[in-house]
C-alpha cells in the first residue's frame, strides 16, 4: 500500500499477532474487532470521509459489509477473500449506487502481470514479506499445511511449501511465531 502511495494504512483483524505483523509491515493504525466495530474509528481517522480503498481478505459476509461501509463515496472495495458460502451485497440505497463505489472481486487482481511486479519488488528488496511466513512444510505435507492454515492454529499467518524437503528441517518448521 505504501509503494502505491497510501498515506494512511489501517489494519483490521481480531488477532493481536496479525495486527503486530501489520504494524511491522507498515500499517499506521491497527484496530482489533474484538474491541468493537472498526468502521466508526476508520471514519474518525479519515475525518468522516472513509477510505479510498478497502481490501477484504477474510472471506466473511460481515467483513465484506464492514469494508463496504468503510470506503468513501467513489472508493473501491477489493474483495480477495475466499467465501465458503453465499455472499450478499447489501441493498441499502447508499450501497446500491448512490455512493458510486466500485467492488472488485477476484483472487488475484491484475492477474499474472501483478504477480510479476510483486515478485520483482520482493526480489529487489523493495518489500520484505518474510514476516508473513510463519510455517514451512515440505510439499508432501500439503494436507497438514492446509489443515493448519484453514484452522488458523499455532499463530499461522502464511505457510510456505517447499518441493525440496531438505529445505524444511525435520518436516514442519515454525518461523517466528
Amino acid at each position: 500500500a505504501k509503494l502505491k502511495g497510501a498515506s494512511l494504512i489501517v489494519g483490521v483483524d481480531s488477532n493481536d499477532e496479525r495486527l503486530a505483523v501489520a504494524r511491522r509491515l507498515g500499517a499506521n493504525v491497527t484496530l482489533n474487532t474484538k474491541n468493537g466495530d472498526p468502521v466508526p474509528e476508520i471514519k474518525r481517522l479519515t475525518e468522516g470521509r472513509g477510505v479510498d480503498v478497502a481490501i477484504e481478505a477474510l472471506g466473511r459476509q460481515e467483513t465484506f459489509e464492514n469494508a463496504l461501509r468503510a470506503i468513501r463515496p467513489g472508493g473501491t472495495l477489493s474483495s480477495l477473500g475466499v467465501y465458503s458460502g453465499k455472499l450478499v451485497a447489501p441493498y441499502e440505497a447508499f450501497y446500491a449506487g448512490l455512493g458510486d463505489q466500485k467492488i472488485v472481486t477476484t483472487l488475484c487482481p491484475g492477474g499474472k502481470e501483478r504477480m510479476r511486479r510483486l515478485m520483482t519488488m520482493v526480489e529487489s528488496r523493495r518489500v520484505d514479506l518474510t514476516a508473513l511466513v510463519t510455517h514451512k512444510f515440505a510439499l508432501d505435507q500439503i494436507q497438514e499445511a492446509f489443515d493448519l492454515f484453514s484452522h488458523q492454529r499455532d499463530g499461522v499467518l502464511k505457510v510456505a511449501l517447499y518441493p525440496d524437503a531438505t529445505r524444511v528441517q525435520g518436516g514442519r518448521e515454525v518461523v517466528g511465531v
